[in-house]
């Protein structure tokens, strides 16, 4: 088991344990992976490296990938978004003709959002789970690998790519990309778990009173929400900086009030409300919460 670091290719990593396995990604694994930590630059990845195939991942990333949402959840997400919306605008030179980019269009709900500002609306997936409401002209959707597909260089405005990099084999190609396709003048939304967060912090104590610790609480690589790579603040800090791309807003937070997101009858509500939601809270007291977001441009 030696695999370099997808960051800054190093061989030196630690090991954090072993991931877990829901009974889908079983049935194509033959052989043990490990949760592992870079030495020298603190990103997260799996070893060895996965080799999935493309029709292998797109089992994993099915249309049940995007769970029941209350509507309470379906509002603040949305509130969320338009907060980031602005916050870009207030950032761009220009606001006239923006061409928006969304890496990971998901259900679709960005490229909607992105269309009521009248921006020229791009979005780009491995697999289409849009909406109906987000296949209309003049979207206009990609189904392909963002590596692969070809884009011409300096041209977008605006990319939002939130909750993506902690999902790729290659997280430094897909900054690297998104650089070129860049313009100059333009913004760059990233959003990541992170994976020092307190609420990590106490999952691992929960595993190991469970006797259950040979499993790692960072990354899911083969449960949802499949995470392959991730980041705490000085690692994500550098692969931005790697790439030669220049931080204008970094910040650490979490979700607030997740419990609200679940029915009152569900298990998942009081597990959130008596324990995430407190964790939390102490969690953004000592600036350990469970996610980054920064906005980033061109040097």
């Amino acid at each position: 088991m030696r695999d370099s670091c997808p960051v800054c290719r190093s061989m030196e990593y630690s090991i954090a344990g072993i991931p877990r396995k829901n009974t889908i990604v079983s049935e194509f694994i033959d052989e043990e992976y490990y949760v592992v930590q870079c030495n020298r630059c603190d990103v997260y990845y799996i070893s060895p490296r996965i080799q999935f195939t493309d029709a292998q991942w797109e089992k994993l990333y099915n249309s049940e990938y995007f769970s029941l949402q209350s509507k309470w959840l379906i509002r603040k997400r949305e509130k969320e978004l338009q907060q980031r919306f602005n916050t870009a605008e207030a950032l761009f030179k220009n606001n006239s003709d923006i061409k928006f980019l969304d890496v990971g269009s998901g259900e679709g709900k960005t490229l909607i959002a992105g269309r009521k500002r009248d921006w020229e609306v791009t979005g780009i997936d491995i697999v289409d789970n849009r909406i109906e409401e987000a296949k209309v002209s003049p979207i206009n959707f990609i189904q392909d690998k963002f590596t692969e597909y070809h884009f011409p260089e300096n041209y977008f405005d605006f990319i939002y790519l939130d909750s993506v990099l902690e999902h790729v084999l290659n997280p430094l190609g897909y900054l690297e990309k998104i650089k070129r396709i860049l313009k100059h003048s333009g913004i760059v939304y990233i959003g990541v778990p992170n994976e020092d967060s307190l609420f990590n912090d106490i999952k691992r104590l929960a595993y190991k009173l469970s006797g259950r610790k040979e499993l790692s609480e960072k990354l899911k690589p083969f449960v949802s929400p499949y995470h392959i790579v991730g980041f705490n603040s000085r690692s994500l800090k550098n692969i931005i900086a790697k790439t030669g791309l220049k931080i204008i807003y970094f910040r650490n937070f979490g979700r607030k009030l997740q419990f609200l997101g679940s029915p009152v009858s569900s298990r998942g509500f009081w597990i959130d409300l008596t324990f995430l939601f407190p964790v939390e809270i102490i969690g953004n007291i000592i600036n350990r919460d469970v996610y980054f977001e920064t906005y980033v441009t061109k040097k």
